[in-house]
């Protein structure tokens, strides 16, 4: 587990999350400076207990080429280095989430050190290629016996007209949800709403106190895309695990073996996602 730290306010957070999300995946944290050697930045990780090293060179290629190596599980990097900064993430962090093949967590600035990841908020969008990338999160969530949410969210252009929900449908259409998209976890809670995904998962954010959000995405900000990311990295109060998705077409569409009872517990679902909101047809 590799801590990206600079001289920046960041820079005690950051060694904080690392070390917990070390422990999530049983690894070690280690932190890496990218640029001269700087006495501050030394007596930091000192104190959190990280070994320190500095490496010369460019920061975005020095943290790629050691994030790269087979036994780093992840890389964690501060989202910017000042609170009231212009740019919800820098460019080196930026970079460094569209182009690494594995977990980077990143880190805003305003978040308060954590000691433990005790539970972790995994938004699922009800594609293979989502699930599949937070596969490995979610077993090592159970494995060290955290809480896990599972939150999805019906866009409204997608839901059928309101009809009087059947609690019990919503249940079985829950139950065979988690099976589908997270059949590794043994315990989980699932939070259901409608409306526009980047809205309401920071809303359960918000609401769920979790220590760790968890996102599966396809690495592309372009055009628009990746809504929910963008408003994590923006105004999430927690840091954010991004996972790469695998970038299989066949992983990207919802799955197409709906039974039609799954389709009518679905439907209700959404029915009852609406009541909880409050939301009409």
């Amino acid at each position: 587990m590799i801590a990206a730290i600079a001289d920046d306010a960041a820079v005690s957070v950051v060694l904080s999350v690392a070390t917990a999300v070390a422990d999530l995946y049983a690894a070690t944290a280690q932190a890496i400076h990218v640029g001269e050697e700087d006495a501050a930045l030394a007596a930091a990780a000192h104190d959190a207990g990280v070994a320190l090293s500095t490496v010369a060179g460019p920061p975005v290629e020095g943290l790629a080429r050691a994030a790269a190596a087979e036994d780093v599980a992840a890389l964690v990097i501060g989202a910017r280095g000042a609170p009231a900064g212009k740019r919800p993430v820098g460019t080196t962090a930026l970079q460094l989430i569209t182009m690494l093949q594995k977990p980077v967590v990143v880190v805003p600035p305003a978040v308060a050190p954590r000691r433990r990841i005790e539970s972790i908020l995994v938004p699922l969008d009800g594609t293979m290629a989502s699930a599949a990338a937070l596969h490995q999160t979610v077993v090592l969530a159970g494995e060290a016996a955290a809480e896990i949410t599972v939150a999805h969210v019906q866009q409204r252009h997608a839901a059928p007209p309101f009809e009087d929900h059947l609690p019990h449908e919503v249940d079985a259409w829950s139950r065979e949800f988690i099976a589908r998209y997270c059949p590794s976890a043994t315990d989980v809670t699932l939070e259901l709403r409608v409306g526009e995904p980047h809205e309401h998962i920071l809303e359960i954010v918000r609401q769920s106190d979790c220590d760790l959000v968890a996102l599966g995405w396809s690495q592309e900000l372009a055009g628009g895309r990746a809504a929910v990311v963008r408003r994590m990295l923006a105004e999430s109060p927690v840091p954010v695990l991004l996972a790469p998705a695998n970038d299989d077409p066949d992983l990207r569409s919802p799955a197409a073996t709906l039974t039609a009872d799954t389709a009518d517990r679905e439907r209700a679902s959404v029915r009852h996602a609406r009541s909880l909101t409050g939301e009409g047809p």
